[in-house]
């Protein structure tokens, strides 16, 4: 076999035979040209480094990941053939597996000469010592990782572009459900309104002359205000009317009406509220949070939210005394929470009977 790469001195040499003894178990091997052959024949790429970072050792593999030949990179530290920038950082791991005395991994960002492209390894570099301590050689191996680096970027840009699709579907039902909120609100709650003054009208003229018209009358007002009450949860539902006041405006509202309906206690703590928030945001946020409290407010006798609106970063803290866990059914409640902050790039934080939600404004 001839040999494709240049070796460094017998006593370099001996370091990693027996660093390679002690990794694997195996007696020393017969010597120097039997280490170079088995090295020459490894699918992996190994070279070595000395203190300066140069490369006094470098495989066949080694070469086909670097696109450069031994010849190129032996005495060098591949300043002739790689950006400024990456021969900082290359440098800095080096130095740092001499400082760490362990077994250092990294991942690199690395041009290849021969294919003219960029390119990702993993590198192991175990630090090897001269007698009195002082830093030697790194002994390194590497992996190219570039395919699974170009899979999670792709992984990563398919995820963007999910929640990007899935923010603009939650953006288009809150349109929808504000128009229709809007819409109920203006015709089917006002004409509600008027037909109540005419039947409180009609209970006023009839009173002890027409007894039974008169109880009708009241029938029907009762059965009145249950569905303009009715009508009002689904506005509420829709698009509460508060929300066009703000977001704090309207978790406010929320805690009010639970603490109606619930008799719970509630605290509204308001630590900045300076954000300018789009109504998107606003919505998104105002229906997490109003998923959160019904999800705390189950067997709870008080709730307390934490409001910090900062134009760079949105934090809401929802806590409650709820004395249960959270049943297997609740589960959902908080993964389309997830779902609906994650399309605005926001976060859930799950904690015991403690909901953290943040978004960046």
């Amino acid at each position: 076999m001839t040999n494709a790469f240049a070796f460094p001195a017998y006593a370099e040499i001996s370091q990693v035979m027996g660093w390679l003894q002690a990794e694997t178990g195996e007696p020393l091997l017969a010597g120097e040209a039997e280490l170079r052959d088995i090295i020459a024949l490894m699918p992996h790429p190994l070279f070595i480094k000395n203190i300066k970072s140069q490369v006094i050792m470098m495989n066949p593999a080694c070469e086909a990941l670097w696109g450069i030949s031994a010849a190129e990179a032996l005495g060098t530290t591949g300043s002739a053939h790689l950006p400024p920038e990456q021969i900082r950082l290359l440098r800095e791991q080096d130095l740092h597996a001499f400082s760490s005395g362990k077994t250092c991994i990294d991942e690199s960002y690395l041009w290849n000469k021969a294919r003219q492209d960029m390119g990702w390894m993993l590198t192991y570099k175990r630090p090897t010592y001269h007698r009195d301590g002082t830093p030697h050689l790194l002994i390194c191996s590497a992996i190219d990782i570039t395919e699974r680096k170009q899979n999670e970027a792709a992984l990563a840009q398919a995820l963007a572009r999910t929640r990007q699709a899935a923010g603009h579907q939650a953006s288009a039902v809150e349109s929808q459900h504000r128009r229709l909120a809007l819409e109920t609100q203006d015709n089917l709650a006002q004409n509600l309104m008027a037909l109540k003054l005419d039947i409180a009208m009609l209970q006023a003229r009839t009173g002890d002359q027409q007894p039974l018209l008169h109880e009708r009358a009241a029938q029907a007002m009762d059965t009145l205000n249950a569905s303009i009450s009715a009508v009002r949860d689904i506005i509420n539902e829709l698009h509460p009317a508060t929300l066009e006041l703000g977001l704090s405006a309207a978790i406010e509202w929320q805690l009010q009406q639970m603490a109606r309906r619930q008799g719970l206690q509630y605290r509204l703590q308001l630590r900045n509220d300076s954000a300018r928030l789009s109504q998107q945001q606003t919505a998104a946020l105002f229906h997490s949070v109003q998923a959160g409290l019904r999800y705390l407010g189950v067997s709870a006798r008080a709730l307390e939210v934490e409001l910090d609106l900062r134009p760079q970063q949105l934090t809401i803290t929802l806590s409650s005394d709820r004395s249960d866990s959270a049943r297997a059914d609740e589960t959902a409640t908080l993964d389309a929470m997830q779902e609906r902050l994650s399309a605005l790039g926001g976060s859930l934080h799950v904690g015991t009977h403690r909901l953290h939600l943040s978004l960046p404004a």
